[in-house]
């Protein structure tokens, strides 16, 4: 477990300083609301890995990290029960959608559907995984979109300037972070491990989920085209 945290702090170190360029105010709000997103970020970090390091919190067992997701969505919810400074509706966690942008951000994120299932195709192919499929349409929109477009981005809107949205230093800073947590490891040695195509899909998808959720105001439409970017895409590889 020491190396995931080392691992998950080596991320933050990245995107602090330009965290800490792009403030609104430095005060001691700003300091409590970023001690808070560091904090998130770090448990979020700590229970997807709780089954990998002790096996026996492995609940459901597979080949894909099921108790981990369980125990990471558990704990935004936790998260969120306990800090409770800002409404939900702050954390774009609503099925309430910006009627004016909801048709515009379905094509967009279709057109992200269709760009990726076409990727699909030149890639290798594989066995049929009912397991594979059931994991890829559920776990990883759920957690990774209340945990990076819902508390993350939502905090970090809080005390960073905005002035316009395509340059919107939260969306960049959580694009990162995003691209960071399929892209950036420590090996057991602590050695840096990089793998640019994961961080660099990863990160673009990122900030295209982070504009649309500001843009309708809500996780749902990121939330729903990222399982079916995720589970689309592994079911053409097994035709």
């Amino acid at each position: 477990m020491i190396r995931v945290i080392a691992e998950n702090l080596l991320q933050l170190a990245i995107v602090f300083p330009i965290i800490i360029l792009m403030l609104k105010d430095r005060n001691l709000e700003t300091l409590k609301i970023l001690s808070a997103f560091a904090i998130f970020y770090l448990l979020n970090a700590v229970l997807l890995n709780l089954p990998f390091v002790y096996s026996e919190t492995r609940i459901i067992n597979g080949h894909w990290n099921w108790s981990g997701k369980l125990y990471a969505i558990l704990g935004s919810l936790v998260f969120l029960s306990l800090y409770r400074k800002f409404p939900l509706s702050d954390y774009f966690l609503t099925l309430r959608q910006n009627k004016k942008f909801f048709i515009r951000g379905v094509f967009i994120l279709s057109s992200i559907l269709l760009i990726n299932s076409i990727a699909a195709f030149s890639s290798a192919t594989e066995a049929l995984n009912i397991e594979t499929l059931l994991f890829q349409f559920s776990m990883p929109g759920i957690d990774e979109e209340i945990a990076y477009r819902g508390i993350m981005l939502g905090l970090l809107l809080k005390v960073l300037k905005s002035n316009s949205l395509i340059l919107n230093p939260s969306v960049w800073i959580t694009a990162l972070l995003f691209g960071m947590a399929h892209g950036l490891f420590l090996s057991k040695d602590f050695d840096v491990i990089f793998k640019f195509q994961p961080f660099f899909l990863s990160f673009l998808y990122g900030l295209v989920w982070g504009w649309i959720t500001i843009k309708s105001g809500s996780i749902l439409l990121a939330l729903i085209s990222h399982n079916l970017a995720n589970g689309v895409g592994n079911l053409i590889r097994m035709r």
